[in-house]
């Protein structure tokens, strides 16, 4: 294997690395919203004295957890892509 196609090889890698970590990152700003959503229900139904606030802080507690399932379904499914894409790679480099 000649320099370039190290090179090429080592590209691959550490962009799969980048897209691993990012997708990971993803994952976690869905969870800090999800919480963040969460606490704000909690908040508007603990502190308010208005009906009508109340009735946000109820509505915001299932969207917090929507939006955590929303962020691990998208997190499966593209740790999965990931997963394919390092396969099909060394598959790749066996056949080179």
């Amino acid at each position: 294997m000649d320099t370039r196609e190290r090179r090429s090889v080592e590209n691959l890698v550490l962009a799969i690395v980048r897209t691993e970590l990012a997708n990971r990152r993803t994952l976690l700003s869905y969870l800090n919203t999800s919480i963040a959503l969460f606490v704000s229900g909690a908040g508007l139904l603990r502190l308010s004295g208005s009906a009508w606030l109340e009735w946000i802080g109820i509505a915001l507690m299932p969207v917090s957890l929507v939006v955590a399932v929303i962020g691990i379904v998208d997190y499966s499914i593209l740790r999965r892509s990931i997963e394919a894409e390092k396969i099909q790679a060394a598959a790749d480099d066996i056949d080179a």
